[in-house]
């Protein structure tokens, strides 16, 4: 959890150019394909394959001498296997393309405010005010967890829906609940209940596919609830797409905006997971490729 007394050093950001050039993003593709020890290949739900499994989420492993997966992704381990419990029930899927630099999508996902400011409508009014309280965030390297209490509200809405279309909760959690391992993957969860999972796949130095698929565990095959629940995932899969489709033009404008960069940024306290990836990508690349 963040100490908002004890604020965290600044650090800066990667050169803009690793956001515009294309020789540069190709040198860091190279980095991620041939230094990064793991990478996520997929879903075991899917067919998928993999060198190393964590529950249902595969990964591949990019170099010979590389620690296990579970010490690879440290504590975040045990959380991919919780939400693989969820994985079993697939309920929709879609993606989009951004034009705009795979990690401005990261940046985007990683900054615990923006669901304030990009989502005024739609995660804003889902999660509870008080975020002093009721908002934690755990780094752990490049990988990090943040969690968000839900708004009553949504939780007593929540609460309906189970009971309604006889869903399956995984955990007990009244939480927005944002998990993201490095580089290109992260997971949401609501109320212990729903799963998204997303992979933002790199096409071109401006351009970045994400993919999102959904999951909604059922407890039974009561046929009315079952009924419910279709109408129930028509909606939350609208929703899903209405999200993206507000982080997208953000997105796009931040990558016209870091072509005219003049330097690195400076991060707020909330954005230190940013910084981690940063770090991160920074150790895989060439020293002399890193401005000072």
């Amino acid at each position: 959890m963040l100490n908002y007394d004890n604020p965290p050093p600044r650090r800066r950001l990667l050169a803009s150019r690793w956001f515009h050039d294309p020789s540069a993003f190709a040198t860091e593709q190279t980095a991620l394909s041939t230094r990064l020890p793991w990478r996520f290949a997929g879903l075991a739900h899917e067919g998928g394959t993999g060198d190393a499994a964590c529950g249902g989420f595969l990964f591949r492993r990019q170099t010979h001498d590389v620690p296990p997966l579970t010490d690879w992704l440290g504590p975040l381990a045990d959380r991919l296997s919780l939400l693989s419990t969820a994985l079993d029930s697939p309920v929709a899927s879609d993606s989009t393309e951004f034009a705009a630099n795979w990690k401005i999508l990261v940046e985007n996902t990683l900054d615990d405010f923006h669901g304030s400011t990009v989502h005024p409508q739609t995660i804003h009014p889902a999660v509870d005010a008080d975020w002093r309280r009721h908002l934690h965030t755990d780094r752990f390297g490049p990988h990090s967890r943040s969690q968000w209490k839900l708004s009553d509200p949504t939780a007593v809405w929540w609460d309906k829906l189970i009971t309604r279309g006889h869903l399956r909760r995984f955990a007990v959690q009244d939480l927005y609940d944002h998990c993201f391992i490095f580089p290109d993957l992260y997971v949401a969860s609501f109320h212990g209940t729903m799963v998204i999972v997303h992979h933002v796949m790199p096409l071109a130095v401006d351009r970045t596919r994400l993919e999102w698929r959904t999951f909604l565990p059922a407890a039974s095959d009561d046929a009315k609830a079952a009924s419910f629940r279709r109408g129930l995932v028509s909606m939350l899969a609208a929703s899903a797409r209405q999200v993206i489709d507000e982080d997208r033009p953000l997105c796009e404008q931040v990558q016209q905006a870091r072509i005219a960069a003049t330097g690195p940024g400076i991060l707020g306290w909330r954005e230190q997971r940013i910084g981690d990836v940063h770090a991160a990508l920074s150790a895989l690349l060439p020293t002399d490729g890193i401005a000072p």
